[in-house]
């Protein structure tokens, strides 16, 4: 039978000649320790820096307040200068809308002053793309809005109010002149003359404010219409009430020493502002004007 090898480790005195201490084993005896070797460190190692309080002297290891201190500096760091890029991007806005030649045209030899220049230095790079002009397609969009809205409330309004009966706000008041052409009317009536609604509709609110000197009705029409009169008086109808074209929903002021009282109506047509004049002014009567003066 073949003898395998061993290997001998000994410790010895020279001076006596003595041997300490001996320790022989197989190769793979040896293998064996070495590896328990290696994995002993390595348990020690996560021991230490894990699990015991060694780990504090590690170059590079940070304490649990300290790390979560330096989490909150970089935190705060990334908020300042997201501030200062959206502050830099404001300001730089802000020059050119106030001087839009000075950054914009600078490539094209305009003289940018000194002052804005100095501003502008702090402006990252990236944010100093100059303010572009309207495209030919946007243009022909904005004209085209422009005739849409245009058409809603010169063809539209009155198309969708041909079915609708509109009555004047008072038998015995008349439009003022200068306020025919305008879309908050002036109407001139009598000191405690009736009030009517202007056509079919709801109440939806009442309110008295100092401003209109007087009371305010506003009523919600079919078709998208709605009213607003104020610089009324005594107000006969409350908000939620149905009311009819020609119904009374209110008296004019009578305590002043005017002669005659001047309310002031309103028109909307789906959001758009209406002139009340086109609808309800040839129902005043005009033959009343001379006797109603303010």
């Amino acid at each position: 039978m073949k003898r395998r090898p061993r290997y001998k480790i000994s410790i010895e005195d020279e001076s006596r000649l003595e041997t300490k201490a001996a320790f022989s084993a197989s190769p793979l005896r040896w293998l064996f320790l070495g590896g328990v070797a290696v994995l002993s460190i390595m348990v020690l190692g996560v021991f230490v820096v894990f699990l015991s309080p060694l780990r504090m002297l590690l170059p590079g290891y940070l304490k649990e307040s300290e790390r979560a201190e330096t989490e909150m500096q970089l935190l705060r760091l990334d908020s300042i200068r997201m501030a200062y890029e959206a502050n830099a991007s404001f300001l730089n806005n802000m020059i050119r809308v106030i001087s839009p030649t000075t950054l914009a045209g600078a490539s094209d030899g305009a003289t940018v002053p000194e002052s804005i220049t100095a501003e502008t230095d702090t402006i990252p790079k990236s944010m100093r793309t100059p303010l572009l002009s309207a495209s030919k397609e946007e243009e022909r969009f904005s004209a085209m809005m422009r005739e849409r809205e245009k058409y809603s409330i010169s063809v539209i309004a009155p198309l969708a109010a041909e079915s609708l009966m509109f009555s004047p706000l008072s038998e015995e008041s008349v439009f003022k002149e200068s306020s025919k052409g305008a879309f908050k009317g002036e109407v001139v009536t009598a000191k405690g003359a009736p009030i009517c609604a202007i056509a079919d509709g709801t109440v939806i609110a009442v309110s008295q404010t100092i401003r209109d000197g007087g009371s305010t009705i506003i009523i919600q029409h079919p078709k998208g219409f709605l009213s607003r009169c104020s610089r009324i008086g005594t107000v006969l109808v409350e908000p939620g009430d149905l009311v009819s074209g020609g119904q009374i929903i209110a008296l004019s002021n009578k305590g002043n020493a005017r002669k005659a009282e001047i309310l002031n109506i309103e028109m909307w047509y789906n959001g758009d502002p209406l002139v009340p004049y086109d609808y309800i002014g040839d129902g005043m009567s005009a033959g009343s004007s001379g006797g109603l003066q303010d």
